[in-house]
């Protein structure tokens, strides 16, 4: 694993486990280099940090990764002397103060990211989850200041991304915090008048619905490359096995996915945009089989497909793609060699 000397937390900007990992950070004034990470592409080091889940955040500490939000949190406040406890001293209190932070991963953060991130029963499930959820947040927090009472402590620290989140959470899910829980409304505008760890670590909110927009559009494409994916190995495989009207048919099928997979891809360098990403991965092994269905089915994938076939060389200009792919001369040879055995030709 790459050396990181003294302290770095791996996150992105807009993840609610990290953002609490970054109050906390704050609440105990460590001093730690923060590295961002784009999910769609993640660095080396965070996939050597954390090879289980592959997920920020990751605490890195001398050398050492810790993984889980909570368990950074609980962490920080054994190893750091500076700062405030995070959670509190009596046994009791500091039991129940775990207790809530579990609540709040699985009843507001999980089900939140499960509802913007579904359609239909299944985001009406998690909706009504997580407004459950914030109805009994809002009681246990009652009429105190905080969760643990005056001051501000473990739970507030796990909770307050929520006050970043609850634009998403709101457009997505069609309700208000405001008529559901205003006391949780309350107290979120009093974390971040009253706590500058929090106003500087939280994002504004309606950044954060732009990400998730962003986000749901590119579920979306991936359930679409997902079926075109299917589509293009199947429809592929009955151009050079079939024969007569079977094969027309195929080779018109197939056209239609190629211009369907392109018109997503528009003008765009990559399916993602400028960054070579996930959908890319999953498609680019077709780029050496291009020249087989085009043998095979008679056919230009350059004239029905330009853009797809541009978008195919300039993956082949990455060394992890150019290194992986096999010969497209190759592949038609060994489909040939099908043919042959299968008695086709």
């Amino acid at each position: 694993m790459e050396s990181v000397k003294g302290m770095a937390l791996l996150s992105c900007w807009v993840s609610p486990y990290g953002l609490r990992c970054k109050i906390g950070l704050a609440e105990k004034a460590v001093e730690y280099e923060y590295r961002e990470e784009n999910l769609m592409d993640k660095s080396a080091l965070l996939l050597q940090a954390n090879p289980v889940h592959k997920k920020v955040p990751v605490l890195i500490h001398d050398g050492r990764a810790i993984c889980e939000s909570l368990l950074i949190l609980y962490y920080i406040d054994e190893v750091c002397a500076t700062g405030s406890p995070l959670l509190p001293a009596d046994p009791y209190a500091r039991a129940q103060a775990r207790f809530w932070a579990d609540f709040a991963d699985k009843k507001i953060f999980d089900a939140g990211i499960n509802m913007v991130k579904s359609k239909g029963e299944a985001a009406a499930e998690a909706r009504e989850v997580l407004v459950e959820g914030l109805k009994t947040l809002e009681g246990e927090l009652g009429e105190k200041a905080y969760f643990g009472g005056e001051g501000f402590g473990f739970v507030d620290i796990v909770v307050a991304p929520i006050i970043a989140w609850r634009n998403a959470f709101e457009k997505y899910g069609g309700f208000t915090l405001e008529a559901e829980a205003p006391k949780l409304v309350a107290w979120g505008k009093r974390c971040v008048a009253e706590r500058e760890t929090v106003a500087q670590a939280l994002p504004d909110g309606q950044k954060v619905v732009g990400f998730v927009g962003s986000f749901r559009k590119f579920l979306v494409v991936c359930l679409l490359l997902s079926c075109s994916m299917d589509q293009i190995y199947e429809c592929g495989t009955r151009l050079w096995k079939l024969k007569g009207e079977a094969h027309q048919e195929a080779k018109k099928e197939f056209i239609e996915i190629l211009k369907v997979v392109e018109a997503e891809l528009g003008d765009r360098k990559y399916f993602g945009g400028d960054a070579f990403g996930y959908v890319d991965i999953a498609l680019v092994p077709f780029f050496a089989w291009f020249y087989t269905y085009e043998t095979c089915g008679g056919f230009s994938v350059e004239a029905e497909a330009p853009k797809l076939v541009a978008w195919g060389k300039r993956c082949m200009e990455r060394e992890s793609v150019s290194q992986t792919l096999y010969d497209p001369l190759k592949v038609y040879e060994f489909v040939c060699s099908l043919k042959k055995k299968y008695g086709i030709e």
